[in-house]
């Protein structure tokens, strides 16, 4: 099973899948060159943080755009 970018469309080769990661809203794949980055905040034990998150073109907020 061929496994594509939702964005640019290039094809995953056998031995790539460490160099691709899945958009964080959509769960979709998407390689490095077309993969964005958002903060989003956390509740934590004892107090809140931000968690950085992969995600798509697609996905980006409006605001970032």
């Amino acid at each position: 099973m061929e496994i594509a970018c939702a964005i640019c469309g290039k094809e995953m080769k056998d031995g790539e899948g460490r160099e691709w990661r899945y958009c964080y809203f959509c769960k979709r794949p998407v390689c490095f060159g077309d993969l964005h980055y958002i903060g989003v905040w956390r509740e934590g034990l004892y107090e809140k943080y931000v968690e950085v998150v992969p995600i798509c073109k697609k996905c980006k907020p409006k605001k970032l755009k």
